[in-house]
């Protein structure tokens, strides 16, 4: 039984780091309207990049992080966010073995559900990050897919469309209300798609986490003269790091609060 958890814990961190070199990808193609069809280029050079040199993590240490064509340097974006999503698959399978430990019912599809969560989380984390806005094709399709596998997982229905429609509907009052001067039309969509991923409840606190999340980052931000009051943010960043804490610790922190008032 103990082999068998490892062997998933390898195969996990094998998938991660796959999806995360696929993530580096169409986060760059996405933005430069590159069909996903063709092979893989150098954004510098744009020369062809062999198989040999697109294995996740090490190609970018055997090129000693520079390209073979070129000898630009390759963004450490790449193994990071490689990494950085292998370590996510594994933590999803250690979450829901634990959760097993305790008699909790498991299926794939949970894992499976979680994985492309986290993936699309990392993915508008990044996008939002470099360019200062959300990909449609991402939020809205990977809501639909997450919608239709909570289904199977007989996640309440009513739930996640009463968190999708309060979740978009936030964000769109405040971009109707401010004329798009408080934030952007992404938000809204990564509104919707918290909701179907965390369901009405959890979607509430998720939005009180981004906020303080927010609000702490940018005061540190001022103090230390980076940003000014004024300065334009991603705020997607603080709703994909808060959806995150809010699918995996979510719970916990509501139990908390709740014994601590009552």
């Amino acid at each position: 039984m103990f082999s068998l958890q490892i062997l998933f814990f390898l195969l996990l961190f094998v998938a991660g780091l796959v999806f995360g070199s696929f993530l580096n990808a169409l986060e760059w193609r996405l933005h430069e309207k590159k069909s996903l069809n063709t092979r893989s280029e150098c954004p510098k050079c744009h020369k062809m990049i062999g198989w040999y040199d697109n294995v996740p993590i090490f190609s970018f240490l055997f090129l000693r992080g520079k390209c073979r064509h070129c000898h630009e340097k390759i963004s450490w974006q790449y193994p990071i966010v490689e990494l950085l999503l292998a370590f996510l698959f594994c933590f999803v399978f250690y979450y829901h073995l634990s959760f097993i430990l305790i008699g909790g019912n498991f299926s794939w599809l949970f894992i499976i559900r979680d994985c492309l969560s986290l993936f699309v989380l990392l993915f508008i984390f990044i996008y939002d990050t470099k360019y200062m806005e959300v990909s449609d094709i991402m939020t809205l399709g990977s809501a639909g897919i997450i919608f239709v596998l909570s289904l199977f997982l007989q996640v309440s229905w009513l739930s996640m469309l009463i968190g999708a429609m309060i979740g978009s509907g936030f964000f769109l009052l405040q971009f109707v209300i401010s004329k798009g001067k408080w934030i952007g039309g992404g938000d809204i969509r990564i509104g919707l798609l918290m909701g179907i991923i965390l369901g009405w409840k959890l979607l509430l606190l998720a939005l009180w986490l981004a906020y303080i999340i927010g609000g702490i980052v940018s005061i540190i931000f001022v103090l230390s003269k980076k940003k000014k009051m004024m300065t334009e943010v991603a705020f997607g960043n603080y709703l994909s790091l808060a959806t995150f804490i809010a699918m995996f610790f979510g719970t916990y922190i509501l139990d908390w609060y709740f014994r601590l008032i009552f």
